[in-house]
């Protein structure tokens, strides 16, 4: 962790901008922006990310990778499979498994979530954010009614606080850890690693373009569906909704 840039402010509107600021400011990689208290976060596709104050964890990953702008996707799958095996590693016994294309459900119910946002100039990639949200000690109660039953934390699952420092420390050891051993590669193996933990392979999704088996995700990230004529689709952005619940097995 000794490479790893950590400021954590007291309270933020948004993770995600307080990073592109220092980005900006020619802050090097990797720059981490903590704060355990959001007041205006975001998610995908414009929602809000809605996080009591003092309850979890808002992160964003000032990151500078030397890849192709087409690999730049990768790092918010590489994000939640960091997130997934620090959950795991508290030893909780947490049902979890990851959710197209980048999401962490535990108990078939979202405990995590990314938002990645590039920098890019022509075929360079100057800088990636990967912002990441944990719901840690938020209890039942406190989520919007919308997302009552569609999010989870940790507190909700197993009735036991964690120390929030403490996480967020673990997690940025793990997603460090991660980030070096997929640079050897230049990210080609995160695709793989991630698919090793994803819920709904093989189970039929629904788009609003196309419904599809899942097949498997591609080196770049994409999704790969078969269409009821067998016909391939390549879903590179967007979401993909399970028909049926499933059960996502346990731990890790």
């Amino acid at each position: 962790m000794n490479r790893v840039r950590t400021l954590v402010l007291d309270e933020v509107e948004s993770t995600q901008d307080a990073a592109r600021t220092h980005a900006a400011m020619g802050a090097p990689e990797i720059t981490a922006i903590l704060s355990f208290n959001q007041t205006s976060g975001r998610g995908r596709q414009g929602r809000t990310w809605a996080s009591p104050a003092g309850k979890n964890i808002a992160l964003s990953l000032l990151l500078r990778p030397a890849v192709h702008p087409e690999r730049g996707a990768l790092l918010g799958m590489l994000a939640s499979v960091a997130v997934m095996e620090t959950l795991a590693d508290l030893g909780l016994g947490l049902n979890l498994g990851l959710k197209w294309p980048n999401d962490v459900l535990c108990s078939n119910r979202k405990i995590a979530g990314i938002l990645s946002e590039a920098s890019i100039h022509g075929n360079r990639l100057d800088f990636v954010i990967v912002g990441v949200g944990v719901n840690v000690n938020t209890r039942a109660g406190e989520f919007p009614a919308s997302l009552k039953t569609r999010a989870t934390s940790v507190y909700a699952e197993t009735g036991r606080m964690r120390d929030l420092s403490t996480v967020a420390e673990l997690l940025i050891e793990r997603f460090t850890g991660l980030y070096d051993q997929a640079l050897e590669n230049d990210l080609a193996g995160v695709a793989r690693l991630w698919e090793q933990r994803w819920v709904h392979k093989g189970r039929l999704v629904r788009r609003p373009d196309a419904v599809g088996t899942a097949e498997h995700i591609d080196a770049s990230g994409a999704l790969i569906l078969r269409d009821e004529r067998g016909k391939l689709l390549r879903i590179t952005s967007g979401e993909a909704e399970i028909v049926e619940k499933i059960d996502t097995g346990a731990g890790a």
